[in-house]
């Protein structure tokens, strides 16, 4: 009944917390074992699936304040740590740390302090590498990366440098 009214599939076994908002329910899957906290925030077409048919825990569990993307699928026994993001059509298979996001196909974390960091210092380059990220798998984008890594890497040893000297 539930299915045919939403266009979601959600176990009747799943722990659901309070304020679980799914935007467009249709296509979302919800399985038998999944924990999902308080605040935790659902586009359309999520599975919260499992990896195998063994008794006990085999779905993921969501900590509070956690956003996933519309059709990523989050797959197996793991934890998405409170405050993460999932981006939209990502595959999850492996634990995400609080706060942190995990995008692409399989997904990679990318924690925010990196993020924040990076742009920082492409901004100071006067570069933008607009629709970019750092964990696509694309080889132009990863050197583009490692270049802006080691840019701000040698500022901050020309940085101390100058301080040494500066110093007498």
């Amino acid at each position: 009944w539930a299915h045919g009214r939403t266009g979601m599939d959600l176990h009747p076994g799943a722990k659901i917390g309070s304020h679980f908002f799914v935007d467009h329910c249709t296509g979302t899957v919800v399985g038998e074992t999944a924990v999902i906290g308080n605040h935790v925030k659902m586009y359309h077409g999520v599975t919260l699936g499992g990896t195998s048919w063994n008794q006990g825990k085999r779905h993921p569990t969501l900590a509070r304040g956690v956003v996933i993307g519309a059709g990523a699928k989050i797959l197996g026994p793991i934890v998405i740590g409170e405050g993460a993001k999932i981006g939209s059509n990502a595959v999850v298979v492996r634990a995400v740390p609080p706060g942190a996001t995990a995008v692409g196909i399989p997904a990679r974390i990318v924690t925010a302090d990196e993020a924040e960091r990076r742009e920082d210092h492409a901004v100071k380059l006067g570069f933008s590498a607009y629709a970019i990220a750092a964990d696509m798998n694309d080889p132009v984008v990863q050197a583009i990366h490692r270049l802006i890594d080691h840019a701000a890497l040698t500022d901050a040893r020309v940085e101390a440098l100058i301080a040494r000297l500066q110093q007498g």
